[in-house]
């Protein structure tokens, strides 16, 4: 059957539909995938309907993608995909109820089924564009550009290399490109941050539908189907923010960053600072450091955990006590690796809860200032 609950409907749409399959004006077709005459009569019945690869990407398009599910037939797998007419497109809504729901083999999209409502009323035959539709982005634009993401790359560094690379015409495709009648371009706009961050939080497995904390304790969870190892074996300490009360915490130090700290601050000195506004949360961010051979800092370890419930400030809301409890996990977690781990001096700045916290847990530390 059609997934009907999966269409874009109101009542008055579901009960014609309804109607409309009970009195069997609906169509269905089925073909057989290895004949060469009913696949060709399968690709006639989607160019009339416009369904066809070509017509589909189309920018005046009026089928939208409902739903898609794909499934396994032993040596080749099928997908079905459900087509709505007029939705999230460009033309005045008219109540219409075509849709069709086209069954294809994944890789050569030999079609197996095409099954739905077909006819049109009469508003929507006479219908046109209300407004022009927006061009997207090309696909090669966005691969240089997550690269660079990836890379660490800021945003004002993507544009000037997208720049250069429309002048130079070295995207893909730009050799045969006309931006008159092309259906992409190439220019990469503000308006396209937000497909590119949400194609690099794809990427790095983040889902974007749920508050970062759930992803959070969804990477640390071994029972999660999106368990991420090498994300839990760098966190040494992780509290998760179960009641409204409660503090969201998670401290961190790669195996490379155990080692600079056994190496470089274990009986030698350790930097520690506090930094806010690293993101849209109310999150505050505390770094250890290290200074190498070279004169050059490490960090050996970072303590990010949440604002307290109902603080006016985010920079001010942290104790002592807040700051004596992850620093003190994360000289437990070191001594259980390396059998012991003390400073012998730390730089600071005049912050008294900072300085605090590291004299509780090595009263014999010596605080220095940092005068910068």
């Amino acid at each position: 059957k059609v997934h009907l609950k999966k269409l874009l409907l109101n009542a008055n749409q579901q009960q014609y539909i309804a109607e409309l399959y009970a009195e069997s004006k609906n169509i269905e077709s089925v073909y057989n995938l290895n004949d060469l005459q009913q696949q060709q009569e399968a690709e006639a019945k989607l160019i009339a309907l416009g369904l066809d690869p070509v017509s589909r990407n189309a920018l005046e398009s009026r089928w939208t993608a409902q739903y898609s599910v794909k499934w396994s037939c032993g040596t080749y797998e099928q997908r079905r995909i459900l087509f709505q007419w007029s939705r999230r497109v460009p033309y005045p809504f008219t109540g219409c109820l075509a849709h069709i729901e086209v069954t294809e083999r994944i890789g050569d999209k030999a079609i197996s089924r095409i099954a739905g409502i077909s006819e049109h009323n009469s508003s929507c035959e006479t219908a046109v564009l209300e407004r022009v539709p927006p061009i997207p982005l090309h696909e090669h634009v966005y691969e240089v550009a997550l690269e660079q993401l990836q890379n660490g790359a800021s945003l004002t560094a993507i544009q000037e290399t997208n720049g250069k690379m429309v002048k130079d015409r070295a995207y893909r495709g730009m050799d045969t490109h006309e931006s008159r009648t092309a259906n992409v371009r190439y220019l990469f706009l503000p308006t396209d941050h937000k497909s590119l961050y949400r194609k690099v939080s794809q990427i790095l497995g983040v889902d974007v539908r749920l508050q970062p904390q759930y992803n959070v304790d969804d990477w640390l969870n071994p029972n999660s189907p999106n368990f991420k190892a090498e994300i839990a074996e760098s966190v040494f300490h992780y509290s998760a923010r179960a009641e409204a009360g409660d503090r969201f915490e998670i401290c961190l130090s790669t195996p490379e960053m155990d080692g600079y700290a056994h190496k470089y601050a274990h009986q030698s000195q350790l930097v520690l600072d506090g930094t806010f506004g690293i993101c849209s949360a109310r999150l505050l961010l505390f770094i250890a450091l290290a200074v190498d051979e070279n004169n050059k800092g490490l960090p050996i370890a970072l303590f990010l955990f949440s604002a307290e419930t109902g603080a006016k400030a985010t920079h001010a809301s942290y104790t002592t006590a807040i700051l004596k409890k992850l620093i003190e996990t994360w000289k437990l977690h070191l001594e259980t690796k390396f059998g012991s781990f003390e400073p012998y001096s730390a730089i600071t700045d005049t912050d008294t809860k900072e300085r605090g916290a590291l004299a509780h847990i090595w009263p014999q530390i010596v605080l220095l200032i940092c005068k910068f």
